[in-house]
């Protein structure tokens, strides 16, 4: 199958397997090491997905495989009663596609069944239409997401390698230094139509994140403290899925890590970056006072 044979299939593909992480519950991403693409795992068959989860398993990465299918799509609230002429249907493969460039993923290795696997570029797999529009869509906050996948990832293996972990450190918080990530809040009712808003009077999203060894106590044994930690998000899709009880009410706000404690509460320590995947748990004073060194203040 050649090339343009496979991106073509992949356009049109309607179920797959995609290797997905355990620890952050989203794609894995590699870097390809002839082009240096910064890319996700997509196969045609169970079992060439298996095989390939296997070898990144016994590598000491933790992962999965999803399966990618057509769904039947839930009617809108309050047009539960209206029968279309047939049912509408989403392409999950298709909508993985579309979001892998706002997670900076630029490529995906398809293999097709029975046939060999090939790095495609997504400058070549998505439609002109489609990538436009990402582009318009594009919070500037792709190289967090990116570099902290790879954070994410490597911070949960078992076996590190220092350099490594270095690594990692270091790409992640240079694009941390230049960030300003999505806050949501609710404001007090009064002043929901503010044009801007004082934080510190808003309802603000905190988390107890699991800690890494966290251990239930004995009977008779007080539970270990509970860290608070502020949530901040790279993406509106997991912005939407945090605020969906209270989508109505809630205000979101772009605001750099430097400057949270002007408003978080003083028992909040720590920050969790995308709280439902990456789950990323940083000590305030600590990655503050680490961007103030990147930023030479």
């Amino acid at each position: 199958m050649t090339r343009e044979e496979k991106i073509e299939k992949l356009r049109n593909l309607q179920k797959a397997y995609i290797i997905y992480s355990l620890y952050t519950r989203i794609p894995y991403v590699e870097c390809e090491q002839a082009n240096f693409y910064d890319q996700a795992f997509l196969f045609e068959s169970r079992e060439e997905a298996e095989e390939a989860a296997k070898r990144f398993i016994d590598n000491g990465d933790g992962v999965g495989i999803t399966e990618l299918k057509m769904v039947e799509m839930t009617p809108p609230e309050g047009m539960e009663n209206v029968v279309p002429m047939r049912p509408m249907m989403r392409n999950q493969v298709r909508e993985h596609l579309t979001k892998f460039p706002q997670l900076g993923i630029n490529a995906v290795f398809f293999k097709p069944a029975g046939e060999a696997g090939e790095s495609l570029p997504l400058d070549d797999v998505l439609p002109n239409e489609v990538k436009e529009a990402l582009n318009r869509e594009n919070t500037g906050l792709a190289g967090v997401q990116l570099t902290g996948i790879y954070f994410a990832q490597y911070l949960r293996r078992q076996e590190k390698d220092p350099a490594v972990s270095k690594e990692r450190y270091e790409e992640f918080f240079a694009n941390l230094a230049r960030a300003k990530l999505f806050l949501p809040v609710i404001p007090q009712e009064e002043h929901r139509d503010d044009a801007s808003l004082n934080l510190t009077q808003c309802m603000l999203p905190i988390y107890t994140p699991h800690q890494e060894g966290e251990q239930k106590a004995e009977d008779g044994q007080e539970e270990p403290p509970k860290i608070a930690a502020l949530g901040l998000f790279t993406n509106m899709d997991e912005v939407a899925v945090h605020s969906r009880n209270h989508i109505k009410e809630v205000r979101v706000v772009r605001v750099a890590v430097e400057e949270i404690r002007n408003f978080v509460p003083e028992n909040v320590n720590y920050i969790v970056i995308d709280p439902l995947t990456m789950s990323i748990t940083l000590k305030v004073d600590d990655v503050v006072r680490v961007l103030k060194e990147i930023k030479g203040e």
